[in-house]
């Protein structure tokens, strides 16, 4: 296909040079020349990225089960091992943030990442950030989002909901969410 593509732009830049539309007019054809240049560079970096993805999807299917066909769950809901400080029903994840209810729902081809966050340190936040690592069920992480959780001043909870691009409920086994200091 990249062949293909390449083959199609020289012939184009070929023929606008060799019949500039207007005889004499050769700032129009160079013009034209440098816009397709510029074509060729956008085409070859989408190229280089659809390749890069093709891998990551080869990888993927490596990983996963041979011959076992995993039918996707409605909703997720799967936690890390207990931690050692629980209130209210919230899990301390640390810094003094606490998480409960926290849900992984299909999303189309998505899933959306919701739950609650409580700040129960001794700082006023107007943005605190997060990341969130996915594991599988060979507990190999698949995916490491940051998200960010606006106005969140001390002593408060506030519901909070991510979507997670490129992710399947039916890969997610295991979850850890870190505030990032």
């Amino acid at each position: 296909m990249k062949k293909f593509l390449v083959g199609v732009i020289a012939v184009s830049s070929m023929a606008l040079l060799l019949f500039p539309g207007t005889p004499g007019n050769t700032l129009y054809a160079q013009d034209a020349s440098n816009k397709l240049n510029m074509l060729e560079i956008v085409i070859s970096n989408l190229i280089a990225r659809v390749e890069a993805l093709e891998k990551r999807v080869s990888a993927l299917e490596k990983n996963s089960s041979v011959g076992v066909a995993k039918a996707p769950k409605k909703e997720a809901s799967i936690k890390e091992p207990p931690k050692s400080s629980f209130t209210n029903g919230f899990e301390d994840i640390g810094s003094g943030f606490f998480v409960r209810n926290v849900r992984f729902s299909p999303f189309g081809t998505n899933v959306l990442f919701t739950g609650e966050i409580a700040n129960r340190s001794d700082k006023n936040y107007r943005f605190a950030k997060f990341t969130l690592e996915i594991y599988d069920d060979r507990d190999l992480l698949v995916k490491k989002e940051e998200f960010t959780v606006p106005d969140l001043p001390k002593e408060s909870v506030k519901s909070f909901e991510v979507m997670l691009i490129g992710v399947e409920t039916g890969l997610i086994n295991r979850y850890v969410i870190k505030a990032v200091e």
